[in-house]
């Protein structure tokens, strides 16, 4: 009786530890209320830390601030060189992006949002990538009815013409640690060092139509009120628009939107 007692014990022991597929979902489920959560309750914020750029013509390190505001779906930022001057300077809304780099000279707007791969995401999308790891603003039972599990990995899948993108999510992880396409990638290192329902994306690697960026924060501000011109930038410059490129959209409703 003892030694069927033990392996019964045995056997629970294992089976808690043991990855399913049914665990997994669950997992994409705590991970779709969480950021739920979050998302609900975020309003205007900032984000200061440091930040490693290089491009096809640029290369600098040094400080970075980013405002959001995820009401009315607003991004505002400055990167600055060693020196404190900017480097690259960031402006989105609904309409899409203007990327203003001063000592180029050199400025582009992108229609629409951000463009990656041969999709775009919008502003509204990417201020919700910025506080969850999670690419579109999307109802908790989308983001979970659209989970898929592969080995020991959560992952969810978008296209964009005859581009996709494949987000992952590790077993116990509480965001996603990757993003793929085509021509680019993001992968968030590390979290806040706060509860599960409080804690931001805190460390990101990205590589977008071959630009990398490394970001690390240092503080992150829901309470910050900006000031008065704060989502507007000057370019003193002529603007080069670049062709519309369609949304990202989840693989498995291509036509939400």
């Amino acid at each position: 009786m003892k030694v069927l007692l033990k392996a019964i014990s045995m056997c629970l022991l294992l089976s808690c530890g043991t990855v399913t597929q049914e665990s997994m979902l669950r997992q994409s489920e705590l991970y779709a209320s969480r950021i739920a959560f979050g998302w609900e309750k975020l309003g205007c914020f900032q984000l200061l830390g440091n930040a490693s750029l290089q491009g096809s013509n640029l290369v600098a390190r040094g400080p970075f601030v980013l405002w959001g505001d995820a009401e009315e779906g607003l991004l505002r930022g400055d990167f600055f060189g060693p020196d404190g001057r900017p480097v690259v300077s960031i402006n989105g809304d609904s309409t899409g992006i203007l990327i203003y780099m001063p000592r180029d000279e050199y400025a582009t707007f992108m229609p629409g949002g951000l463009h990656a791969g041969e999709g775009t995401i919008p502003v509204i999308d990417l201020v919700h990538l910025l506080r969850t790891a999670y690419p579109l603003v999307m109802e908790a039972w989308e983001i979970t009815g659209s989970a898929s599990v592969s080995g020991e990995r959560i992952q969810w899948i978008f296209c964009a013409l005859t581009d996709r993108m494949v987000l992952s999510m590790e077993n116990g992880d509480i965001f996603p640690s990757e993003c793929e396409w085509k021509t680019g990638e993001f992968t968030v290192r590390a979290s806040s060092p706060d509860d599960e329902y409080n804690a931001w994306p805190w460390s990101w690697s990205t590589r977008i139509n071959d630009n990398a960026v490394d970001l690390e924060l240092t503080e992150i501000n829901i309470s910050a009120v900006p000031w008065g011109g704060i989502w507007e930038m000057t370019v003193p410059i002529p603007i080069d628009t670049v062709d519309s490129t369609p949304l990202w959209q989840p693989e498995f409703e291509s036509d939400r939107r």
